[in-house]
């Protein structure tokens, strides 16, 4: 009789239990909070400053204006106090841009003429002087509330039967915008500002401006709107600048000037002519 070896083999099978990580026990009493605001996206880097400040912390994100805090009871109070120290209703300021147009001519015009005669030779002279000046100015007035965007202007198309030239200050960069309808020529032009006040803790104000003004001159004073001088040109003035200025107070921030002489003589003529041109640009804030 045989005998027989019967092995048993014994499968052994090892599980892994993975146990889900536990938040942190502050976490177990976060809530969610939502807080409107004036400033909105603004106030983010203080209101996160002011919880990564704390052992149980917290998020922070915004919504149209609204910050959303999902944090602790004691944290959203301590937000809520920073909050109302530094966020506030904006208050609304008038800004308002004098662009001025003053312009002077001096001629002067000296004559003479000499007769021979059986009686000997005489001369006479004679000296004449002229003295033009021309003032005027445009006026944009916005309101907006302090931090926020305005802008205010007209435009003009004009219609050119001819062809124009671009006449621009230094300062100045035009771009090229022109409508053609069936080869008429429409071109626009425009004149006022865009602006971005903000009201400072010293009561100042900080005026973030972009100013233009253009217009159509002509050569000829008795061109009409339909039918433009061959002379025609477009003049334009730009300004953009960033300043602080106080409220209550006219403050030039900028001018342009050119001047120029004439001179042209003749047997028996001498004619001179200076010729002045300032475009001063102010601002007020109130």
């Amino acid at each position: 009789m045989k005998n027989l070896a019967i092995t048993s083999i014994a499968l052994a099978t090892t599980f892994s239990l993975y146990a889900p990580a536990q938040a942190a026990p502050y976490q177990n009493n976060y809530q969610t909070y939502v807080i409107h605001t004036y400033g909105g996206n603004a106030l983010l880097p203080a209101v996160r400053q002011q919880l990564n400040s704390t052992s149980d912390g917290g998020t922070v994100t915004i919504y149209q204006d609204k910050l959303v805090l999902r944090t602790t009871a004691t944290n959203y109070q301590a937000v809520q106090q920073l909050i109302s120290q530094i966020d506030g209703q904006p208050q609304a300021l008038t800004v308002a841009v004098r662009v001025g147009n003053s312009s002077s001519t001096q001629g002067n015009i000296q004559q003479g003429r000499v007769i021979i005669s059986n009686r000997g030779v005489q001369g006479a002279g004679v000296i004449s002087q002229s003295n033009t000046n021309q003032q005027s100015n445009s006026l944009y007035q916005v309101q907006t509330l302090s931090g926020s965007a305005a802008s205010i202007g007209t435009n003009t198309l004009y219609s050119l039967a001819q062809n124009y030239r671009i006449n621009s200050y230094p300062t100045y960069n035009r771009p090229t915008r022109q409508i053609i309808i069936q080869q008429q020529v429409l071109l626009p032009t425009t004149q006022g500002i865009q602006v971005i006040p903000r009201l400072l803790s010293t009561g100042q104000v900080e005026v973030q401006l972009a100013q233009a003004e253009e217009k159509l001159v002509s050569a000829n004073s008795r061109y009409s709107q339909n039918n433009r001088s061959q002379n025609s040109t477009i003049q334009g003035q730009r300004l953009n600048s960033t300043i602080i200025v106080p409220r209550g107070h006219w403050v030039t921030i900028g001018q342009v000037s050119e001047n120029s002489q004439t001179q042209s003589s003749s047997y028996g003529s001498n004619r001179d002519s200076v010729t002045s041109n300032s475009v001063p640009i102010q601002l007020l804030v109130q």
